[in-house]
């Protein structure tokens, strides 16, 4: 087994430990990190080479596990997004005070995702905390396919990627603005 090739619990404790984290999506590698780790996530922008206005998908084991960190929602607001998840489907959300000011940003809305990719919410259901998820690659190119180039690739001693396989979407997650219902992403 390839030293940089993480079991279930050994990314647990990988994220926990501040580390990023190459894990698989519904469709494509992502790189992330514990969403509270401030350091962690600015890793990720400057090895991704990033700006950093653009936002992050955040990555949760349920919609109530976020809850209390986003403005009410209204009941078609929650009809669509129990349709929808879990699922490869990304919600922008109006988030309240209670979001740790590093996941805030200049549109006050946060990009989340309960997914349905079992290796995930496996990870997520026992970490018991919320991840942060970019695609593997620098910004603005195309993605990386194979989780040792994309170690190759960034080469830094604190990543290290979830040995599990893509699930079988052909794209990534489709963005929808909650508030507005535009797709941003098909």
């Amino acid at each position: 087994m390839n030293s940089k090739a993480l079991d279930l619990n050994q990314s647990i404790n990988w994220l926990k430990a501040g580390k990023i984290l190459v894990h698989p999506t519904e469709s494509i590698w992502g790189l992330g990190c514990d969403a509270l780790n401030e350091s962690a996530i600015n890793l990720i922008f400057k090895l991704k080479k990033r700006p950093l206005n653009k936002s992050l998908i955040l990555l949760v084991d349920s919609f109530f596990s976020i809850k209390d960190f986003l403005i009410n929602l209204n009941s078609d607001q929650e009809k669509l997004i129990n349709e929808k998840w879990p699922g490869p489907y990304t919600f922008l959300f109006r988030y309240n005070n209670n979001l740790p000011s590093h996941l805030m940003n200049d549109t006050g809305k946060i990009a989340i995702r309960v997914s349905n990719h079992l290796p995930i919410k496996h990870l997520l259901e026992i970490y018991k905390g919320f991840m942060v998820s970019t695609s593997a690659n620098f910004s603005g190119q195309s993605n990386i396919n194979c989780p040792n180039k994309i170690l190759d690739i960034f080469a830094d001693d604190d990543m290290a990627y979830y040995d599990e396989s893509l699930g079988d979407q052909s794209k990534p997650s489709q963005i929808i603005d909650l508030e507005t219902g535009i797709i941003i992403r098909e």
